[in-house]
């Protein structure tokens, strides 16, 4: 099958590896062609590819002569506002609907939901007063006006290579010791996605959110205290309170074997 992945950092370059190992013939967009080699090596086409919002780059076009397409470009919340992060998916969205893609695979996030400190699922509403991303919101919704099949995967607090849950609390201060978690591995999503890419779910419509997380739901202190000792860095130093605001993501993989964080 042939594939193109947009964004190949911290996730697409993974996965845009293990899909082409597994023969499928696969590009990749990158903003900078020094990253062209690194590319190259995992086993990916390399395609230069900003959206400024507008997209820029060269010969781009082909990355949306493909069967499915991979969307990763999570928002730049330090750099962007999350108007600019809509309208870059709004024309990356014009792309795709004037191509022969004929199926999208969304990577979302579960700041999507509002922190109701207690259990969402995928039909749960935003709402920005209790913090739903603005930015992933839009996101979602201009992806949404596709005319192509569409999963839609909301993903929360990825770990695995460079993500070491806790790593940035070590030895400091911070609250949430009994508070519930969200997470997902690495390895999982890519396991997911192969699976997506062998067997789409038609029967399920045309277009499909699932929550792409774990199905349990530690605490913080159980996940980055196991972290800590696996890594070996010092643990955080928890305060109180000992809840903070949160919200339980009810996961769409109860049956799929997705292992607890505290299992990395």
């Amino acid at each position: 099958m042939k594939i193109s992945i947009v964004g190949c950092g911290w996730l697409g370059l993974p996965l845009g590896e293990h899909l082409s190992n597994l023969d499928h013939e696969v590009s990749g967009s990158t903003t900078s062609e020094t990253k062209f080699e690194q590319i190259e090596k995992a086993g990916v086409t390399p395609v230069l590819l900003k959206l400024s919002p507008m997209p820029e780059g060269k010969e781009f076009n082909k990355l949306f002569s493909t069967d499915l397409l991979f969307i990763n470009i999570p928002p730049g919340r330090k750099r962007n506002t999350p108007e600019f992060y809509g309208e870059q998916i709004k024309y990356l969205r014009y792309l795709v609907d004037n191509s022969s893609i004929q199926k999208v695979i969304f990577i979302s996030s579960t700041s999507y939901y509002p922190n109701t400190n207690g259990k969402v699922h995928v039909s749960t509403p935003y709402n920005y007063e209790k913090g739903s991303s603005r930015a992933v919101v839009l996101g979602e919704q201009e992806i949404s006006k596709t005319n192509k099949d569409l999963l839609i995967l909301r993903c929360g607090g990825l770990m695995g290579g460079t993500r070491v849950p806790g790593k940035w609390f070590s030895g400091r201060e911070t609250a949430g010791k009994d508070t519930p978690v969200n997470y997902i591995h690495r390895s999982e999503i890519l396991r997911i996605v192969e699976k997506y890419v062998a067997e789409w779910p038609r029967e399920e419509g045309s277009q499909i959110i699932k929550n792409l997380v774990s199905p349990h739901h530690p605490t913080r202190q159980e996940v980055q205290e196991a972290s800590a000792q696996k890594h070996n860095f010092q643990a955080p130093k928890w305060t109180e309170p000992n809840i903070i605001p949160h919200k339980i993501v009810e996961s769409s993989f109860t049956n799929s074997g997705l292992n607890s964080p505290v299992d990395y």
